[in-house]
């Protein structure tokens, strides 16, 4: 999951003086041919950006010598004959047989500095390895960041303009015209139209065919450059050509649309045996209000004649923190709905439901499986403790981390771990995830052998489990004890929705098992 902080704020540092860099055997010759255009030169300022943020944010406190070491060892993935070691006082690249430079270990922890001395160490390393010489800034800045960042955990990570951009899409939205398509048969065919979006308001409909862009033939261009040609600047104009509707006899014709900010909409719901069942793919700008708006129509179409309703966070690999805690705040009208904790002052964050419900006490199933993640699993694990919901599936993911994003000067983004994740019951969900109330992934497992435990009083402990709750951060066999519980097996897809409105059509055995959701560990 990430809270995206926009901009940075860089500390005025010593920059240390690169002229402890020595060309050890510089004036040989080098085997870069001379007639290759030169490399664009590398800016310093993208790497000391980077490091700032991770001397000042980072969960932990880290070593910056180390790190920048590890960053050049990171080069190695473009040039394997790479060879980087340190000895007591100083750091040596060699490649081969041969010495490429070597510079003393500076004293002071100054991120302006050593990320001056990487990059001339970089720059250096240019002048006899082809690989390196050759290899674009975003590759090196891939690499380096790639090499210290494995020195963090493995939510923290680097990302290259191109992929920043496609996800700052995802997060954030992007100009865009409000339709998807679906490759069939050599054509794209419109798969999905947003309401009340640029292509909406045209009139064009789910099952027209997409046949060019500004004149540009689709059937020439792969998927990713059929989205990329809709893309483009807010008030931009774009000309699409829609071929005839499928099932109809509507004429080809070329429209003009101004391009909008447009959000994917992540939310959708169908009602199936009595029940609503809502699915949330990820958590991006406007979840929480597209999920707000999806159950107000379901409550308008079957709020009278619904048994309950579904929450399906399968599959969802989370997204930003506040549509997490908006989304729990939809069902939850008070009491916690999370605390962060880290390293630094700003991570310590308390956040708690303002006092609505929106579906009014209805019955509430939330499913979950080992894809579960981030966002998705503040959600299972606010309403689980509040005692608003059953949780039903496996267990969850285990991301229990929160990630500030840095827009580099590149314009790629640096994502950083730098707070925990605490559920309201005060257990954190690092690692350990959310434990279901009703596991259905066991073998053989169909709705009803899945319910029997709950309808013999034979389910795990609350008590048990939260004892192994409050000691797993620290022992690996309390930890090993909680994931066994119920770990997640792939299995049919339905069945975890059968199981939800079993439970659902059956009130007292959901009271029985709202009752037992809640397993307290310490609030923080």
């Amino acid at each position: 999951m990430s809270k995206v902080i926009r901009g940075f704020t860089l500390r005025t540092c010593k920059v240390i003086a690169v002229s402890t860099l020595l060309a050890v055997g510089g004036c040989a010759a080098s085997p870069i041919p001379s007639a290759a255009a030169a490399p664009a030169p590398l800016s310093d300022r993208v790497l000391a950006v980077g490091l700032d943020r991770i001397a000042e944010i980072y969960l932990q406190p880290v070593d910056l010598a180390k790190l920048c070491i590890d960053g050049l060892g990171g080069l190695r993935s473009l040039d394997p004959m790479l060879k980087i070691e340190r000895g007591a006082q100083s750091v040596t690249i060699t490649r081969g047989n041969r010495l490429v430079t070597s510079f003393a270990i500076p004293e002071n922890d100054d991120p302006n500095g050593w990320s001056a001395l990487t990059i001339h160490a970089v720059e250096r390393t240019r002048q006899f390895s082809p690989q390196i010489y050759d290899a674009t800034s975003d590759q090196i800045y891939q690499a380096v960041f790639d090499g210290l960042l494995a020195d963090l955990d493995s939510y923290s990570r680097y990302t290259t303009p191109q992929r920043a951009n496609s996800e700052r899409a995802i997060r954030e939205g992007v100009g865009g015209v409000g339709l998807s398509v679906e490759p069939r048969n050599g054509r794209y065919f419109i798969q999905e139209v947003s309401a009340d979006g640029p292509a909406d308001l045209s009139g064009i409909v789910v099952g027209e065919s997409l046949e060019a862009v500004d004149g540009a033939a689709t059937s020439a261009m792969d998927a990713q450059a059929v989205r990329d040609s809709l893309r483009g600047t807010p008030g931009s104009v774009v000309r699409l050509t829609i071929g005839a509707h499928q099932n109809a006899a509507r004429a080809s014709r070329t429209v003009s649309l101004h391009r909008e900010r447009v959000i994917p909409n992540s939310v959708r719901a169908r009602f199936d045996n009595g029940v609503v069942v809502v699915k949330v793919d990820r958590f991006n700008a406007t979840t929480a209000a597209n999920l707000r708006e999806t159950l107000d129509q379901a409550l308008t179409s079957h709020g009278r004649t619904a048994k309950g309703f579904i929450l399906d966070l399968r599959g969802n690999p989370g997204g930003l923190l506040d549509q997490a805690v908006a989304v729990a705040d939809l069902f939850i009208r008070r009491g916690r709905v999370i605390t962060t904790a880290g390293r630094h002052p700003d991570s310590w964050q308390r956040f708690d439901a303002i006092g609505e419900d929106i579906l009014h006490d209805r019955p509430l199933v939330v499913l979950i499986d080992g894809r579960s993640a981030s966002a998705a699993e503040i959600v299972a694990a606010a309403l689980q403790d509040s005692g608003r919901a059953v949780v039903v599936g496996a267990s969850s993911f285990g991301k229990g981390s929160v990630q500030t994003v840095t827009r580099l000067p590149n314009d790629g983004e640096l994502f950083l771990t730098w707070s925990r994740i605490y559920a309201p019951s005060g257990y954190t969900l690092h690692r350990q995830g959310v434990q279901p109330t009703v596991c259905t992934s066991r073998d053989d497992v169909d709705p009803d052998t899945a319910l029997e435990p709950l309808r013999n009083g034979r389910l795990e402990s609350p008590s048990v489990i939260a004892r192994w709750r409050a000691a797993a951060p620290d022992d690996q066999f309390a930890l090993d004890h909680l994931r066994q519980v119920c770990p997640w097996k792939a299995h049919e897809a339905e069945l975890d929705v059968r199981v939800a409105e079993r439970l659902l059509t059956q009130p007292v055995l959901y009271r029985s098992a709202l009752a037992l959701s809640t397993t307290a560990v310490a609030e923080r």
